[in-house]
């Protein structure tokens, strides 16, 4: 007979609290000399800490969950309230930042910049403030990282006059719902364009939006295909697309990312 007792069922159990995601990567972190690339390093925490206190959000950044740093970048999170202050205003507030920051890196070496791609995800995530092993382990931080690597926040950045743009960044589906479909951000859902986060080495496909607080275009730089042109072409739709709708605006294209990080 098979055993039902009361320990062998299976019981449900607590959903780890809600928290939004948000992680950097450096442009070209990897192509900087050893030297500056430690200067680096510290320049992203350092802007990112500026940034959070320029939007009055120092106590937030001081009391954030599983922060670390990745070596080229950042990552923390905060409870799921604060998600829409991730999007806005701090975004536009840590590119001004990023162009203050600019002329002390400048003053080590005239041609060292510092660019940043930036991923919000949301979800369910452990944070138990360091006590156990495992914290901001789960679905939200590996599609927030899926994200962060996706071929079209790279383009994107490489497209932008460097000049211009330092930041660029990317929102999961749930972000993107949950934060600017549902009213809770100043910024439009115009401001934001469609993107294909694909990584079939992974086996993963998702859709992601993509915002720039100061857009540009390198100089010299061809402006990408429309996705709304191509997807009519080929007779494709964007996945979990429901027929016939509104278009991305312009500028809008999908890559497939064929690298392994």
């Amino acid at each position: 007979m098979a055993d039902i007792s009361r320990r062998a069922r299976r019981t449900s159990l607590r959903m780890p609290p809600q928290r939004a995601v948000l992680a950097f990567d450096a442009e070209g972190f990897s192509r900087t000399s050893s030297r500056h690339q430690r200067l680096l390093n510290t320049t992203v925490r350092d802007v990112l800490a500026e940034a959070f206190q320029r939007c009055d959000l120092a106590d937030l950044w001081r009391n954030c969950s599983f922060p670390q740093h990745t070596g080229d970048g950042y990552v923390v999170g905060v409870h799921s309230e604060y998600l829409p202050l991730l999007v806005h205003p701090l975004m536009d507030e840590l590119q001004g930042v990023l162009v203050d920051a600019q002329p002390h890196l400048a003053f080590e070496d005239r041609d060292l910049r510092l660019r940043l791609r930036a991923a919000v995800g949301l979800g369910p995530l452990p944070d138990s403030g360091g006590a156990e092993p495992g914290d901001g382990v789960g679905t939200a931080m590996t599609e927030t990282h899926r994200l962060l690597d996706a071929a079209p926040l790279k383009e994107a950045l490489a497209a932008a006059d460097p000049e211009l743009t330092l930041l660029v960044v990317g929102l999961t589906g749930r972000a993107h719902e949950d934060a600017v479909l549902g009213g809770y951000t100043a910024l439009p859902p115009r401001a934001f364009h469609e993107i294909e986060v694909s990584h079939p080495a992974k086996g993963y496909r998702a859709v992601g939006h993509l915002y720039v607080p100061r857009p540009s275009t390198r100089p010299g730089h061809a402006a990408p295909e429309p996705v709304g042109r191509a997807r009519a072409r080929h007779g494709d739709t964007a996945p979990g697309a429901q027929g016939p709708g509104p278009r991305p605006a312009p500028g809008t294209v999908v890559f497939e990312a064929v690298h392994d990080v």
